[in-house]
């Protein structure tokens, strides 16, 4: 019953916050990849936020458009 309470509180430090155990990861609190050019999203507790993964993919979809534009035989104009 005592073990029961404390796996209990343990989560709802974590959930909460509160508790933040060393997982050997640093102590910066950010375990997200600082990649040059990688998308970098608020992590939640069900994985990342989603209106900022739609958004960076919509950014991502006006890209590849637009280089596939610039790159289009047919859409440059002959001199």
């Amino acid at each position: 019953m005592v073990i029961a309470i404390m796996v209990i509180a343990a989560a709802a430090l974590l959930i909460t916050g509160r508790w933040n155990p060393d997982l050997g990861l640093g102590a910066t609190g950010d375990y997200r990849p600082d990649l040059p050019g990688e998308p970098q999203f608020d992590l939640v507790i069900r994985g990342y936020r989603m209106d900022e993964v739609d958004a960076k993919i919509d950014e991502l979809q006006q890209t590849i458009e637009t280089l596939r534009i610039s790159t289009d035989p047919a859409s440059r104009k002959a001199p």
